[in-house]
């Protein structure tokens, strides 16, 4: 089983698919099963070919909706091993907004010492794994700290984030799936 995480990509919102279309165009891509979660572009599929099936729903996301932002494919099973580690668990903070897990590719690995914090002291990178990194955000005044933002500015590349919330959800619906 995989997860693709879409960038930028809010269901029914322009510029967006709905739900119908987004799991559509995975079908149509080769997708035997996929299961669309939440709104904010994350879908659980099962396929033999994850990323040919992702690159083939692209240009059918495109016609029916004009999104063509980046999409991250991830095997289920990395989620799961990432959160077993417990980074999270060894840097608990008041200070802390939210637990953020960054999805990123393209472009070079960060060259940070762990963990690492931004200048504006809102985002702590407690760990980088292949594609993915665990951050915690502050949310000092009234906007929160980016770690898509400060992964997209190291790397050159793209990324997406979603809570650990989210994660825990997703990880949650894809066993009653199984």
């Amino acid at each position: 089983m995989h997860v693709v995480f879409y960038r930028n990509l809010n269901l029914g919102h322009a510029g967006s698919p709905n739900r119908e279309q987004l799991e559509g165009a995975l079908k149509a891509g080769g997708a035997a099963q996929v299961k669309s979660f939440q709104t904010n572009g994350t879908v659980l599929f099962k396929a033999e070919d994850p990323e040919g099936v992702v690159a083939a729903a692209a240009g059918e996301l495109v016609a029916v909706a004009g999104y063509a932002d980046a999409a991250i494919v991830r095997p289920l099973a990395d989620l799961e091993g990432l959160l077993a580690l417990g980074v999270f668990e060894k840097h608990e903070s008041p200070r802390t907004y939210r637990e953020t897990v960054t999805f990123f590719q393209g472009g070079k690995k960060p060259s940070w010492s762990m963990p690492w914090t931004n200048s504006k002291d809102d985002v702590d990178v407690l760990h980088i794994g292949d594609g993915i990194a665990l951050s915690l955000i502050r949310k000092p005044r009234n906007s929160a700290g980016s770690p898509t933002f400060e992964l997209e500015r190291a790397t050159g590349g793209v990324a997406t984030t979603r809570t650990r919330g989210s994660i825990d959800r997703l990880l949650k619906a894809a066993a009653t799936w199984r």
